[in-house]
């Protein structure tokens, strides 16, 4: 032993900031690397969700069936159907020319044939009004659903055949913008109207098709590209940008601060990509409603075909702040160390002075084992509820935080354990 105590000590903390510095020079690539991978995964997450989506709810005619469903009794996209529809049919039934007609075969005294053809105007009128509320009865009829799940059905299936470069004969391209054919609806309407006594929906032509435009025809090239490449790597993307965050936390310096990182990079992406959804409805209501389509209308589909993608959002950044939230929680910051202290303060004070006996001891000695398979669980939990949403996420954390709580109320030191 050293007649220098003092001169030994510094010798070992000197040797010790030796290592230390040693140990960053030589791991700064660790920091730099996990960084990168971190960030390139970060990216990569808002599009790979919203290549699942495409690939879930756009490309597949049965979900995207289901999931435009509701619009069907939307009141705006009601009222665009049927103000479209009434115009297309008035503007192929002419009332005027008819009454005309009609009045030149009766040959009637031109006195009385001028007050006839006065009335044309307001009888025009009142057919409208007529047509009007008979489309309207069939629009807002229980028969009406199955009308608009076989038309959107019919639409989409010729819609991905557009994004997809195989053609189509119901999506038409026209000029600069590319329509939706409204032909088969207007041939279930003429059915509804003709079954509901209205004759003069006989006279609407076969060849009466209304459009709805669905975007510029000098994006087509654009869109399908993304179409296909977003379908193709669906499930590439969504795994690569996990890998790269894994791989990311595994090679840091510190993995901890390498989950709160990643973390907060999930919820700033997640961001980004809804602002970015904010600014292209904004984009499509403008062009679609230049179109003549009703705002309201094309708000409610907007809405509602990017409802799911958008819970997916939500979901993914609630995610992204529970993990920093727990990767801090969980460190050995102060306020870390002092928000668990007072937590098991607090749960000792509730216990008091209840002797759990044989069951806190167990619980005590299988603390670690319990919540572990409490975090299993609510993962479990997470992987197979159907569509989880930010709220299933809030609550499966509630529920977990509870049991660890639980545990740690039930988990009493062995009084032989206990230091005296």
């Amino acid at each position: 032993m050293s007649e220098n105590p003092e001169h030994d000590e510094l010798i070992r903390l000197r040797a010790e900031v030796e290592r230390l510095q040693s140990e960053r020079r030589s791991g700064w690539w660790r920091g730099l690397t996990s960084v990168v991978l971190i960030t390139l995964g970060c990216i990569l997450m808002p599009v790979s969700a919203v290549a699942v989506w495409t690939a879930n709810e756009i490309s597949d005619t049965g979900r995207f069936v289901e999931n435009v469903a509701p619009l069907a009794s939307d009141p705006a996209v009601q009222n665009a159907l049927i103000n479209r529809t009434t115009n297309a049919i008035m503007a192929r039934v002419p009332v005027e020319q008819l009454v005309d007609e009609a009045l030149g075969a009766l040959s009637l005294p031109p006195k009385l044939t001028g007050r006839l053809e006065a009335l044309a105007g307001p009888l025009t009128s009142g057919v409208t009004t007529f047509v009007h509320n008979a489309v309207q009865k069939v629009v807002q009829s229980d028969a009406f659903p199955e009308i608009w799940t076989s038309v959107t059905k019919v639409a989409h299936n010729q819609l991905v055949g557009v994004l997809s470069g195989q053609g189509t004969q119901s999506v038409k391209v026209s000029g600069d913008t590319i329509n939706l054919d409204l032909g088969p609806l207007i041939g279930r309407v003429e059915q509804a109207l003709v079954a509901n006594g209205v004759g003069l929906a006989s006279m609407i032509p076969d060849d009466l098709h209304p459009t709805i435009t669905l975007f510029e025809a000098k994006d087509l090239q654009r869109y399908q590209n993304w179409y296909t490449l977003l379908t193709t790597l669906k499930w590439a993307l969504p795994l690569l940008a996990l890998a790269l965050i894994v791989l990311g936390v595994y090679v840091a310096r510190s993995r901890r601060r390498a989950l709160i990182g990643s973390g907060i990079g999930l919820v700033v992406s997640m961001l980004v990509l809804l602002a970015g959804l904010a600014i292209g409805q904004k984009q499509f209501l403008n062009m679609v409603t230049g179109a003549g389509l009703d705002r309201a209308a094309a708000d409610a589909i907007f809405d509602t075909v990017t409802r799911f993608l958008i819970t997916g959002l939500r979901t993914v950044l609630v995610i992204g702040l529970v993990l920093a939230l727990a990767a801090f929680i969980t460190g050995p910051s102060p306020k870390a160390v002092a928000t668990r202290s007072g937590v098991r303060k607090g749960v000792t004070r509730i216990r008091g002075d209840l002797d759990l006996g044989r069951t806190g001891s167990w619980v005590w000695r299988y603390r670690r084992v319990l919540q572990i398979a409490a975090c299993v669980v609510a993962g479990a939990v997470f992987v197979w509820w159907e569509r989880p949403n930010g709220v299933v996420v809030l609550g499966i954390c509630a529920c977990l935080l509870l049991v660890l709580l639980i545990i740690e109320f039930l988990a009493q030191q062995p009084r032989s354990a206990k230091i005296p």
